[in-house]
């Protein structure tokens, strides 16, 4: 708990100082657990504004009002419940990077994995494994290259050229889609 509570308030820290605490402590001993230990953390973070919120009123107002969020640290059953939730107000599970990060070694992948069933096809949506290196340049303080990445994906997005999980009438492959992003990072 305490590790991955830390690792929130940092990643709050360096972007707008704002985390939200998704539990169930009015019914779980493991959530009061969760709650207990975040509230013992928080006078280290006094510059992050920390909000605590029980997980029904969390997936309510994660679709009613996704902008009211920005880091969100929570228990594995909550947080796996929560993401795929996510993945419908970005449109698909292919737009969501995710990071398991370890004490020595972190992982940075789609928070789909490797999507085998698209094996071969040419049709998977790029933009997850693309953002989950910006999630890796941000973890090395690579944070302008990070940006970068994060904007040539939302141009692609704002240009229309997705892949078929996005938009099946104008959909692009792999490879195209990944193409327009990268030329649009040599660009920058």
């Amino acid at each position: 708990i305490i590790r991955v509570t830390k690792l929130a308030f940092e990643y709050a820290r360096k972007r707008n100082g704002r985390l939200t605490a998704v539990d169930k402590a009015n019914v779980l001993a493991s959530s009061r657990l969760w709650r207990e230990t975040i509230q013992e953390m928080e006078a280290e973070y006094k510059d992050v504004k920390i909000e605590y919120m029980f997980v029904d009123n969390a997936a309510m107002q994660l679709i009613q009002n996704p902008k009211g969020f920005d880091v969100m640290v929570t228990g594995n059953m909550f947080g796996d419940i929560l993401t795929d939730e996510a993945s419908v107000i970005t449109g698909s599970l292919g737009m969501l990077p995710s990071a398991s990060v370890g004490t020595h070694t972190s992982v940075f992948e789609p928070i789909h994995g490797s999507f085998p069933q698209a094996a071969g096809k040419n049709t998977a949506n790029p933009c997850a494994t693309i953002l989950s290196a910006a999630m890796l340049l941000d973890s090395l303080d690579l944070t302008e290259e990070a940006k970068t990445v994060r904007k040539a994906v939302e141009a692609s997005l704002e240009s229309n050229f997705v892949t078929e999980d996005l938009d099946k009438d104008i959909a692009k492959s792999t490879s195209e889609v990944g193409g327009w992003i990268a030329e649009y990072i040599l660009k920058s």
